[in-house]
């Protein structure tokens, strides 16, 4: 799983312009679905890579 954040990095460092609608179409023509997850009463998003994704996005990291 993948936060906004992690791929909003990755996308300016690939040149896309830093807004969300740039942002949000990257990561989909990436093959990623959105998905939101509800922990302790606070919902946080998260990119999951799609079934029909065959290629590793990114490598995941710790921050």
């Amino acid at each position: 799983m993948y936060t906004y954040e992690q791929l909003r990095r990755l996308a300016v460092q690939s040149g896309i312009p830093d807004n969300k609608v740039s942002i949000g179409f990257w990561i989909r023509s990436k093959g990623l679905k959105k998905i939101k997850k509800q922990v302790d009463k606070v919902r946080k998003i998260y990119y999951i890579p799609d079934k029909d994704t065959r290629i590793q996005v990114l490598p995941l990291h710790k921050d």
